[in-house]
């Protein structure tokens, strides 16, 4: 130790007169359920091991770790002496391992025996692999909701740690936050730590002498205090810029010696250990929030721009700290009304799960319990939480994420329908996404679809059981309030430069302000456009357009038939302000869809307009060589499933994915023009704002001239066949 460092360490023992704080620093390292194993190895090689590196040389250094099961399991898999090292500095006594929901997913999301199955598998593992009883809890993304501290107690927990927002809004002072605190739900208790949402912004981004510094602030004689810092693992490697920081810089040893420099004063603890030595600091009751980040990214768009502003506004005034207790933005559930899609993929969950738990197990033979053993682990990878919301990192708009929820909710789907007998055009009319309507839902073989009366009569979901593929793994164009920043992002901004990755506003590409187009329907299938002869291609798929009548987002009459396999919708609207009818009636066989169409002109005068149903393909990509167009037995010219065309006089066109193994073809038996391009959205990545290609869609095109009472019928089938 140089002469100056002896120095300057006897001036702060001076200062603080020996008074004491201590520290607990958490780390939390997660990568969702069917993230690519490059990405994943990529963060390991770039944060996890070079973490784990570094703690071991700071055998006296006490650090919480929380890793999500999705990541154990893969690390288990492709570094299985990583789990070894990490049970090694377990066994040392410096380092605690923290429990949570095995698959990673936001607690308040899913059903209660949900909650407690997956939170005691993981205090198995941790007990299996790390000879370690955890008591602590990581909560997935800090979504606390107060009902949440009976199930958690009740998994056998005895403490979790949120945000100091959520403290603050109840009127706490930041300088009541230096222990935890007991809560309670129906009389079962659990304690709650609060994270210093200051030193998650400095840890890793400013010098590590302001954390020293700031810690010093809460010392005391009787050394009572904690200040917690506990984040995200990938700030430390993974983050644009973070790596050169963490590691080739230093940042992470220099922060380790510091800690250890001032080990007199600062006293590094785990969560038990502080939890088993100070009592906490008083009751409280948290209101339903996440971090204060979150407030803003669940808002729609119009309120997230407004919230924004009025943050940004408070910055300004530098009165942020003072008034940000008092700001309430959006709760983590909002996400389910902000964006469709995550809500049907979260109402699928809830169903299976509802399907699971009522299965009674002793009436099953033991390889039915395997089985059903293997459903519950597909159901619980499907709960992960990555592809449910979207805040600055991809999230819900990245099609592997939502892939991977649909294939492990498809395959538990699968074996129970196999557990239950559930073969042959089985039907259900319910109200499956909690919005007050029923849907249709058919398991008929190897198709799982789902139609919705209220919308259209679209066909909501369309999944392939034996592939565990939805092709209608969608998300349509929805206006974000970060749009208004498209425009004026650069195209390459360092993390310092920024501040922190809350800061950064990059652009992966240039010219992406000309794809913020947002689409007034959902992008699904059996979508039905009745337009004007005179709309371009380029006009429909940027939205620049009127439907003219109200079918689109009409509700239907239903009726099904489980002997012929079908079902019929119907609807009395308008058509160019004329009283239209139409009929659709669909017969579901165990690799297609057969729909016959009838169009019925009720006024007393002609109408005339072009009818094309839209289908929307799921394809996870729009520019790689095995998924592609073809038509007439061969690959178009323009062949990528990204690019924009008109083919004439066709009678079929066919989606092929040769990875999967999927051919799907859209026929009618009379010809049409088809028109096909992809949908795209820009999103923002924690690397910038990006395209992500979500969906192809194709449409046959048909003119339509009707006199008065004239019906015209239009056949058009949907194959699905391997390749």
């Amino acid at each position: 130790m140089c002469l100056t460092s002896c120095v300057y360490s006897l001036l702060i023992i001076y200062r603080w007169k020996l008074k004491t704080i201590n520290f607990i620093f958490g780390i939390h390292n997660h990568q969702p359920v069917g993230n690519f194993d490059f990405v994943v190895e990529d963060a390991f090689q770039q944060s996890y091991l070079p973490f784990v590196e570094i703690v071991e040389e700071f055998k006296d250094l006490h650090i919480s770790f929380h890793f999500s099961g999705c990541l154990l399991e893969w690390v288990e898999k492709h570094h299985p002496d990583f789990i070894d090292r990490i049970a090694h500095l377990v066994k040392r006594g410096n380092v605690e391992m923290v429990s949570g929901g095995f698959y990673e997913p936001v607690l308040a999301m899913i059903p209660d025996e949900d909650k407690i199955g997956q939170v005691k598998m993981m205090n198995s593992y941790i007990k299996k692999k790390f000879n370690y009883n955890p008591r602590g809890l990581w909560l997935t993304e800090r979504v606390w909701e107060p009902h949440l501290a009976k199930t958690i107690a009740e998994s056998g927990i005895k403490y979790v740690t949120v945000d100091d927002y959520h403290f603050l809004s109840t009127g706490k002072q930041e300088e009541d936050l230096t222990g935890y605190f007991v809560t309670e739900e129906q009389g079962k208790a659990l304690s709650i730590f609060p994270i210093n949402q200051k030193l998650r912004y400095a840890i890793p981004f400013k010098d590590p002498q302001e954390t020293i510094d700031y810690l010093g602030q809460f010392a005391t004689e009787d050394g009572s205090n904690v200040i917690v810092m506990a984040d995200d693992g990938e700030k430390f490697g993974v983050w644009p810029g973070t790596h050169e920081t963490v590691f080739t810089n230093n940042w992470l040893r220099d922060f380790f010696c510091e800690l250890k420099k001032n080990s007199n004063w600062i006293k590094t603890r785990t969560f038990s250990e502080f939890y088993d030595n100070h009592p906490p600091k008083g009751r409280i009751y948290l209101p339903t929030a996440s971090y204060f980040e979150m407030s803003e990214w669940s808002l729609p768009w119009e309120a997230g721009e407004k919230f924004a502003d009025l943050v940004q506004e408070f910055e300004d005034k530098d009165r942020l700290g003072e008034v940000k207790p008092f700001i309430k933005g959006g709760i983590w559930r909002n996400f389910l009304f902000k964006y469709d899609e995550s809500n049907w993929m979260q109402k699928k969950a809830l169903h299976l799960s509802k399907r699971y738990h009522s299965i009674k197990k002793s009436e099953l033979s033991n390889v039915q319990k395997k089985d059903l053993k293997e459903a519950r682990n597909h159901l619980w990878r499907g709960m992960c939480n990555c592809a449910y919301w979207h805040g600055i990192f991809g999230g819900l708009y990245l099609p592997h994420l939502r892939h991977a929820i649909y294939g492990e909710l498809i395959r538990c789907e699968e074996i129970l329908n196999d557990v239950e007998n559930i073969k042959n055009f089985h039907f259900e009319i319910i109200d499956f996404d909690a919005d007050g309507e029923n849907e249709v839902i058919i398991t008929n073989q190897n198709i799982h679809v789902a139609f919705a009366p209220q919308r259209g009569a679209i066909l909501e979901e369309f999944s392939l059981l034996d592939k565990g593929f939805n092709l209608l793994n969608t998300v349509k164009r929805y206006k974000e309030a970060y749009h208004r920043k498209v425009i004026t992002a650069v195209n390459e901004q360092s993390v310092e430069s920024a501040g922190s990755i809350h800061d950064i506003v990059t652009s992966k590409e240039k010219g992406l302000d000309k794809y913020l187009k947002y689409d007034s329907y959902p992008r699904k299938s059996l979508v039905d456009h009745i337009i004007n002869s005179s709309v371009t291609l380029d006009q429909f798929r940027n939205g620049e357009y009127c439907e003219d009548s109200d079918f689109i987002n009409g509700r239907y009459n239903i009726k099904v038939d489980r002997r012929s396999k079908r079902v019929k919708f119907s609807r009395d609207g308008w058509v160019n302000w004329q009283k239209f009818s139409i009929e659709k009636d669909i017969k579901i066989t165990k690799s297609s869809l057969f729909v016959i169409y009838k169009l019925t002109n009720l006024d007393d005068k002609k109408n005339i307009f072009r009818f094309g149903p839209e289908f929307n393909f799921a394809m996870l990509t729009g520019n790689s060589p095995d998924r592609y167009y073809a038509a007439r037995d061969r690959r178009l010219e323009n062949t990528a499933l990204s690019s924009i065309g008109v083919e004439s006089n066709l009678e079929s066109i066919s989606v092929i994915d040769e990875y999967d193994s999927i051919k799907i073809t859209v026929r009618s038996k009379r010809p049409a023009e088809f028109w096909r391009f992809p949908v795209e959205t820009v999103s923002l990545s924690e690397s910038g704002f990006e395209r992500v290609y979500q969906s192809s869609v194709v449409i046959p095109w048909f003119d339509v001239e009707l006199a008065p009472s004239e019906t015209m019928a239009i056949a058009i089938d949907l194959i699905i066949s391997d390749v």
